[in-house]
């Protein structure tokens, strides 16, 4: 799987661990790679996202 330079730099932030989204974000940034199985997301009360990067995710950054 081709993953964009964009793609590639979102599993990277994600590999300190979980981020947040601000209420801005524009989420289609990382549908891709959700739909990929690369990155978790769940919806926050505050109505921000929190993304985890999954085992598949890290692999992909091999």
């Amino acid at each position: 799987m081709e993953l964009t330079a964009l793609e590639r730099d979102s599993l990277s932030s994600l590999l300190g661990g979980p981020w947040i989204s601000p209420p801005t974000f524009d989420h289609e940034i990382v549908a891709r790679i959700i739909e990929l199985g690369l990155v978790e997301s769940e919806p926050r009360q505050s109505g921000e996202i929190e993304y985890r990067l999954t085992d598949a995710g890290q692999a992909a950054l091999g």
